[in-house]
């Protein structure tokens, strides 16, 4: 009888906001093979400054899975999904880890993240929470981590201030006036 040995793919996985560091300890902790590129931020609070590791890419994980650790991953609390283009889990290809792996092996200075173009006018979708679904235009930028979004909702304007990490950006033209 011949028996077929396992395929491992990498794919990228979408976790609930701050939730990454804990996905990566339980997929260690089940030997499935992942990477978290992490990159350290120097953060401030009222009372203090302190330098922290962040994941480069929020609410992201790599794993390298075969077909039947696939549907275990997804079954970790704290995974939402792989990502999908077209309803289908996209494959990462190896070289594009390696070369992440090779910029986060560079000195932390010459690493620069930007995020997603978020600015005044822009449509966004909230990606998390009660909202989730509903679609409206970026307001206001509220420092570092905090956007104020007008929302189209029931016919009526609502304004909230939401967690950056909580939307996402659908294009960088300006919505409509």
């Amino acid at each position: 009888m011949y028996l077929k040995k396992p395929v491992y793919e990498w794919y990228a996985i979408y976790t609930r906001v701050h939730q990454e560091k804990k996905i990566y300890s339980i997929l260690m902790e089940q030997n499935i093979e992942c990477y978290l590129p992490l990159i350290k931020t120097l953060k401030q609070w009222s009372d203090r400054k302190k330098w922290i590791e962040e994941p480069l890419f929020r609410c992201y994980l790599f794993v390298k899975v075969s077909y039947v650790e696939y549907f275990n991953v997804l079954t970790i609390p704290g995974v939402v999904n792989y990502v999908c283009f077209g309803g289908i889990a996209q494959k990462i290809p190896v070289i594009q880890i390696e070369n992440i792996k090779t910029l986060m092996s560079q000195k932390q200075e010459d690493v620069v993240l930007t995020r997603e173009d978020i600015a005044k006018g822009i449509k966004a979708e909230v990606v998390f929470g009660p909202l989730k679904g509903l679609k409206g235009e970026i307001v206001q930028i509220c420092g570092q981590s905090h956007i104020l979004i007008r929302l189209q909702a029931m016919n009526c304007c609502i304004h909230i201030k939401i967690s950056k990490d909580e939307i996402k950006v659908l294009s960088s033209e300006k919505a409509d006036p």
